[in-house]
């Protein structure tokens, strides 16, 4: 979760403004939490993205719950939740979020999530249309000529039955839609392979696709339903088509780690090195969603173990984000080098301590990382381990000589963020370690005052007692006791006396 600068702190300690600064920095920190995660949603980070605006959703952001929606929608770093895309995008909706607006009347005509109702779909068209939305309001004439246009001809979203199959007679059976989607997308996504068979049979499109662009090859991959794979393979869909998101089905279903499904597609001439429009691959895929099984079927195939994704992350930053297991796998095909960088100046190592996953930080180590390279802003793996909660990374790294006193953009060094995030035990290793008790960041605080002013009497104590010295100021001239009352902490105060 993003925190509020340092300067941020050191003003909240002044009682006569604190409820402006109060709102100021949640607006700061919420404006971090969203750019983090729509970075996350541009690299295809699903899961991390789907985490940060989870929490932003539910302190009522309207694009966060919109977003939040679409994820759900399309099963992206979530488990697919019609339900709860329409929980979301309803709240989002009624926050006034044009996009959530149209989207909600969609999900209304076609039943997705939420029984079907025209009526309320209309009435959010137009809200949708007054907030701007051209396409509400073309989208409700279209409603209100329904009843006239189907007498002429089905819908432009239906399924194609070939008549010639049914005696020259359309099966209405097959060709209507079940759950606001096509049959035929209905039964693939379901896994219903004698429905499938029928369908097919009766010669429904295999094109035909849903409002994500799927077709029914990459629900039933998605799915994990191979037999209703096996048959529209078999039936000659194209197995390299895409989504809007340039996704192919093999991606997919690396995704979720349906080997036997990666295997069928395979031999079934899918392309195993296509890149989604985010620069995404069926390994990159895997790899985030730790499909180690699935990692090694596709390598085993030709996926390449060098390549980048968006941002020029490495496979083996994403594992080192993600699947620590998988080090392992592309390291023993010849991986990209361990110290590689990112478009940010990040190494795999960074991006293990970012996430706090240990047993990647042990693995990289033990590969030769360096811990001393700092990315863009200066940030070492170190201050991202302790910035992030992650005491057992922190520990590994100070064990393998990290930088003590090197500081951050801010001026922050490692002792003063793990003081001021209350980790007692990275505290003890610093100091033990000859960290700098008494160094200040840019706004003049020092680890002590840090502590006093986030309650953290326990770290106090440990300064106290490695000869931090009490006395010094900020720059507002507020010494640790000045600030630990200012902040309400009457424990700390009574150490400080």
């Amino acid at each position: 979760m993003a925190r509020p600068s340092y300067a941020m702190r050191s003003t909240a300690l002044a009682s006569s403004a604190l409820m402006l600064l109060l709102a100021a920095t949640a607006g700061v920190a919420q404006q971090s939490a969203t750019s983090a995660a729509d970075a996350a949603l541009r690299v295809g980070a699903f899961e991390r993205a789907a985490s940060l605006f989870q929490q932003q959703a539910r302190n009522g952001d309207p694009e966060a719950q919109y977003k939040l929606a679409c994820l759900y929608r399309l099963g992206r770093g979530v488990e697919q939740d019609e339900g709860a895309a329409f929980r979301w995008m309803q709240s989002a909706a009624e926050r006034g979020h044009a996009e959530a607006q149209l989207q909600l009347a969609k999900m209304y005509l076609a039943g997705r999530g939420v029984a079907a109702d025209v009526a309320l779909a209309r009435a959010w068209l137009a809200k949708a249309a007054a907030n701007g939305r051209s396409e509400a309001a073309q989208l409700e004439r279209e409603i209100s000529l329904q009843p006239q246009r189907e007498a002429k001809a089905p819908p432009a979203w239906s399924a194609t039955v070939a008549t010639a199959a049914t005696g020259g007679a359309v099966r209405k059976d097959m060709a209507a839609a079940r759950n606001g989607r096509p049959a035929v997308l209905d039964a693939a996504w379901r896994g219903q392979a004698q429905a499938l068979s029928q369908l097919i049979a009766a010669g429904a499109a295999l094109s035909v696709t849903d409002e994500d662009g799927n077709t029914p090859l990459a629900l039933a991959a998605a799915g994990g339903h191979r037999a209703s794979l096996e048959l529209i393979l078999a039936a000659g869909a194209d197995p390299n088509a895409t989504n809007r998101l340039g996704e192919t089905a093999l991606m997919l279903a690396a995704g979720q780690g349906h080997r036997d499904n990666v295997e069928l597609l395979l031999r079934g001439h899918a392309v195993v090195g296509t890149r989604s429009a985010s620069g995404e691959t069926a390994l990159s895929k895997a790899i985030r969603a730790c499909k180690v099984d699935v990692a090694k079927t596709l390598i085993g195939k030709g996926a390449q173990v060098t390549a980048t994704v968006e941002g020029g992350l490495t496979m083996l930053m994403l594992a080192a984000s993600f699947c620590a297991e998988a080090i392992a796998v592309l390291d023993a095909r010849g991986g990209p080098p361990v110290n590689a960088l990112d478009d940010r100046g990040r190494t795999a190592l960074w991006h293990a301590a970012d996430r706090g996953n240990a047993a990647a930080v042990r693995a990289l180590l033990g590969k030769g990382a360096d811990g001393r390279i700092a990315d863009q802003q200066g940030s070492l793996p170190l201050l991202r381990a302790i910035e992030g909660g992650g005491k057992e990374a922190a520990q590994l790294l100070l064990v393998r000589g990290a930088e003590l006193d090197r500081r951050s953009s801010a001026g922050n060094t490692a002792l003063m963020l793990a003081s001021q995030g209350g980790q007692l035990e990275v505290v003890g290793a610093l100091l033990q370690l000859g960290a700098s008790a008494d160094l200040r960041n840019e706004q003049g605080y020092t680890a002590l005052m840090l502590a006093s002013a986030a309650g953290h009497a326990d770290v106090v104590k440990a300064l106290l007692a490695a000869g931090a010295d009490r006395g010094l100021r900020n720059k507002r001239r507020q010494t640790a006791v000045d600030i630990a009352n200012a902040s309400g902490q009457a424990a700390v105060v009574e150490l400080l006396k």
